[in-house]
């Protein structure tokens, strides 16, 4: 079995991108604290929303990709031998539920939850000197399947509620996002020699479980129409757009490659009023 010597490098955290996540973050604040600004001076020509607050449940799907990739390069048999893996995360399913409470006019202040899963096929490739020929090394390809990924979030909002009818209104919000996200991710490589005439390789993978913590941001809408009601609760049917982004990194063969968790989502459910 052909084994990879140790390599310890490290990367250094991607402080650009964080600095960049942290402006948007704020911006996103401002934006929505200035919303609820214009929208809180108008209010008296506005309909008030009557509801006390909401419960919201509902399914879709989160729209993003990440492609991520890594290379390690060793010595083999006295010759340089490298191995690359990689793999892109695309589209999943999502579960989403919140809950908010008026607090000032039509302003509310909530909490949402939402959890994403997919998986996809991973990939290794490499360059593996031959034991018996000196400059002939053997090309690999090999697809690894089912790498999951996991997406968990959790985002405190400010939105605003802008009733059109007794039976229709939206919500426009924003806030931070906390996601907690684990993910498989190939980590080691190694080759076992088949014999013969040494063409060929055995390629073993080790597949971990990373798990990471990191705060993004999130803005959105959410349109509900009623469709029963009675002298204590609302109940209807909704959708909801919902824009969240984070940046983090995972680690792979030799450095921890950057990731982007969050994305487009949208979907429907169930809304309560009461």
């Amino acid at each position: 079995m052909l084994t990879w010597p140790a390599e310890g490098s490290t990367q250094d955290p991607e402080h650009g991108a964080k600095d960049k996540l942290m402006m948007r973050f704020f911006a996103v604040v401002i934006f929505v604290c200035g919303l609820c600004a214009v929208m809180a001076e108008p209010a008296a020509a506005q309909a008030t929303w009557a509801d006390r607050g909401y419960i919201n449940v509902g399914w879709g799907v989160e729209s993003g990709s990440s492609a991520m990739s890594d290379t390690r390069t060793s010595l083999i048999y006295e010759e340089s031998a490298t191995v690359t893996s990689s793999s892109t995360f695309t589209s999943g399913s999502l579960f989403d539920v919140g809950f908010g409470l008026r607090v000032f006019r039509n302003m509310v202040i909530g909490a949402a939850y939402h959890q994403e899963q997919n998986d996809t096929d991973g990939t290794i490739t490499g360059s593996i000197p031959s034991p018996i020929f000196f400059n002939r090394p053997r090309s690999v390809t090999e697809t690894i399947a089912g790498l999951d990924r996991k997406e968990q979030a959790t985002h405190l909002n400010i939105g605003w509620v802008l009733p059109f009818s007794e039976k229709i209104d939206v919500m426009v919000y924003g806030g931070p996002s906390f996601f907690r996200i684990t993910q498989d991710a190939i980590t080691d490589v190694r080759f076992g020699e088949q014999g013969g005439a040494f063409t060929s390789l055995v390629v073993t993978p080790t597949i971990t479980e990373r798990k990471k913590s990191v705060t993004g941001y999130n803005v959105g809408a959410d349109a509900t129409y009623i469709v029963w009601s009675n002298d204590s609760i609302r109940v209807g049917a909704g959708g909801f757009v919902r824009f969240s982004q984070a940046s983090t990194d995972i680690d792979m063969l030799t450095t921890a490659q950057p990731t982007d968790v969050g994305g487009v989502q949208f979907g429907f459910g169930a809304r309560l009023r009461f």
